[in-house]
């Protein structure tokens, strides 16, 4: 399975009220419902959770670590696979249930191969830059 192309969205920091809205919105578009990213998963790459190697992976790569990476208390939305128009439309359905505080963001070619936990941080420097600049 080519797991860059699967069309997926990756959910971390929703209430189980928003999974549920959201699963909802996806069903109605016959898109598959959000998979949850966990508080503890920050040492998993993007690529890992897409293919669902995250399960055994990230227990081995966490084993004998003192210090497992936390996310930090946010709400992202990671899309996958999806072109723009679809990517567009999609966001434009979500807009109505997500908070105003939620986290946009695609999958790349480079950050496919990052840690949820570095993706997070690079995410939220580029909104407080863009904060600064208004």
């Amino acid at each position: 399975m080519d797991f860059i192309n699967e069309k997926l969205i990756l959910a971390y920091g929703l209430t189980c009220v928003e999974e549920e809205r959201l699963n909802n919105l996806l069903s109605k578009q016959n898109i598959l419902p959000c998979k949850v990213i966990e508080k503890d998963m920050g040492n998993i790459t993007i690529k890992k959770i897409l293919s669902n190697k995250e399960e055994n992976e990230g227990k081995e790569e966490n084993e004998g670590k003192e210090n497992k990476t936390e996310l930090p208390s946010e709400k992202l939305l990671l899309f996958n696979g999806y072109n723009d128009k679809q990517l567009y439309d999609l966001i434009d359905s979500i807009r109505q249930i997500k908070s105003t505080e939620t986290i946009l963001a695609a999958v790349t070619p480079t950050s496919i191969n990052w840690t949820i936990s570095y993706l997070m941080q690079h995410l939220i420097a580029e909104r407080e830059a863009y904060r600064k600049r208004e």
